[in-house]
């Protein structure tokens, strides 16, 4: 029986010591987070010198070049592009750049858009005029084609509530239209981040469908587009709205084959009621019916296409990632701390310098990577401090990284992801922060309460575990790979995506807490043995 005893004596004695310098390595990390070292940095990051951190713009490779010069200040190794070091021929060193390129499209000089309406004995076309009947955005190649047209109502199909516009309708080889938004019975319809989900949702249903595109109206807009001023009456900035002036343009990765075309058009009000001229369809009707959840039987629009003919001009951009690394005892294996650092740039007078997008996320990877960096000790797994560019052009940034990995994505263990997490939910609700993460993983929750618990930081966080886990920014890429991943973000403000998003906004307090369970978070699961 002693020898019982002592023996569990022992083992306790080995496990606290153990925990006890666990405890130890946590809390030497988190002295070096503080108010001056987030501050310092945002300030640098989101001040009129960066210019907005527009991709593909000097100011983003500014800021690129001073995010690097920290890594290597806290002592975070490069991950990036493979090059030969200077002046020496053959001598081959890692960068903390990823650098790539896009590829850039604009509308051209022809933007065609026709009505065709079928009588028994020929087709009566309609020219539309662009900028007052119809805006298009081109995709990456420009197009010719006559299709038919097929309404949809709000497009929107939900299996929880058993609602569905798609019933019964074929979308092979046609064009849909559909009325902007959702129908207002819809759970946070009115939700920037939500709707975002559910639109990217529909229009992958719409693809698998066989539709080559969507015309979306507002059936209270008479006209689409906006006028050309006169130089009299273009106002000062501090007179006008908010705008970069900048033409619509679109960047996509490249690849090796062309990617399927979908089109993407708005229309007036009168485009559309001259689409459902004699069909029987009520659309106020509709309306009201789809806003109380009630199903409404589509007819089919019959003698009705369009004929479409788009142009582009093509250029190619430059850009970068930014990326570090911690090396773990096991070196392939590795945890992902990621935020985009890019963010919506100048123009008409003003600057988008864009504070808590994504500044905000910027740093708290950068501070993350400082503190893990004064430990001073390998961690189990190995730790990327991925700074992405591109996000605001479609996560561009942090997909051509996951596409074009030199190891199998397998050895992602987690991607950890940090965007606009420096501002209260609402003033008067300081503490509440979302946590979204994949539901398979249940511990990453338990992880995260304890860390919290265990280290005084005190926030409110509601858990929204998912399959699928939502958001329009780069864990998405992580997510597509089948790579389990955490968000905590408190939300959206109404600066978001204006010049407004500046420093002076920042809730220092709330962004240091996230920094700290952030960095928390990072360090714990670096040092689990993973299961699920």
């Amino acid at each position: 029986m002693k020898q019982y005893l002592a023996l569990f004596l022992i083992f306790f004695a080995l496990e606290s010591t153990e925990a006890f310098g666990q405890d130890t390595d946590t809390e030497r990390g988190m002295k070096e987070i503080t108010t001056d070292v987030i501050r310092a940095q945002l300030g640098f990051l989101s001040s009129d010198w960066m210019e907005g951190r527009e991709a593909y713009e000097k100011g983003a490779f500014l800021a690129s070049d001073y995010i690097a010069s920290m890594l290597m200040l806290y002592g975070i190794a490069p991950f990036g592009d493979t090059q030969n070091r200077a002046g020496m021929t053959g001598d081959k060193v890692k960068s903390y750049f990823q650098n790539f390129t896009l590829i850039k499209t604009q509308p051209g000089d022809i933007q065609l858009l026709r009505i065709g309406t079928r009588t028994d004995n020929n087709t009566l076309w309609t020219d539309l005029t662009s900028n007052v009947d119809f805006i298009v955005r081109p995709g990456d190649q420009g197009i010719e084609t006559e299709v038919p047209v097929v309404f949809a109502g709000y497009g929107f199909t939900d299996d929880s509530t058993g609602y569905n516009d798609l019933a019964k309708l074929n979308l092979e080889g046609r064009i849909i239209l559909k009325i902007a938004g959702l129908p207002r019975f819809v759970k946070g319809y009115d939700n920037r981040e939500r709707s975002y989900d559910i639109r990217n949702r529909l229009e992958n249903k719409y693809k698998e469908a066989g539709a080559i595109g969507v015309l979306e109206f507002d059936p209270e807009a008479t006209i689409i587009g906006k006028p050309s001023l006169k130089e009299f009456m273009n106002m000062s900035p501090s007179e006008g709205n908010a705008w970069q002036g900048k033409p619509y343009a679109r960047y996509s990765i490249p690849g090796k084959n062309f990617p399927d075309a979908f089109l993407h058009y708005q229309v007036s009000a009168r485009v559309a009621s001259d689409l459902l001229k004699g069909s029987g369809i009520n659309l106020e009707d509709y309306i009201k019916k789809a806003d109380r959840n009630e199903r409404t039987i589509i007819p089919e629009l019959k003698g009705k296409s369009l004929y479409l003919k788009t142009t582009v001009t093509t250029s190619q951009v430059a850009v970068r990632n930014i990326l570090g690394i911690i090396e773990g005892q096991n070196p392939d294996k590795y945890i992902v701390a990621g935020a985009h650092y890019d963010h919506i740039g100048m123009g008409n007078g003003y600057i988008w310098n864009g504070a808590d997008d994504n500044g905000s996320g910027t740093v708290c990877v950068m501070t993350i990577a400082k503190a893990v960096a004064s430990i001073g000790k390998k961690p189990e797994n190995s730790i990327i401090f991925a700074l992405w560019t591109a996000e605001e052009e479609g996560l561009l940034g942090s997909r051509h990284w996951v596409r074009n990995l030199d190891f199998p994505s397998e050895n992602i263990l987690l991607n950890i992801n940090f965007d606009m997490v420096s501002r209260y939910i609402a003033d008067d609700d300081r503490k509440r922060v979302t946590m979204t993460y994949t539901d398979s993983y249940p511990w990453f929750r338990d992880i995260t309460a304890d860390n919290l618990k265990n280290y005084g930081i005190d926030l409110t966080v509601d858990y929204k575990p998912s399959d699928n886990p939502p958001g329009g920014t780069d864990h998405r890429a992580f997510v597509e790979a089948k790579i389990p991943v955490i968000r905590i973000k408190p939300g959206h403000r109404e600066e978001y995506h204006t010049p407004k998003d500046e420093i002076s906004t920042v809730n220092w307090d709330i962004m240091e807490k996230i920094v700290r369970i952030g960095f928390a978070d990072t360090w714990n699961l670096a040092n689990r043995k993973w299961k699920k």
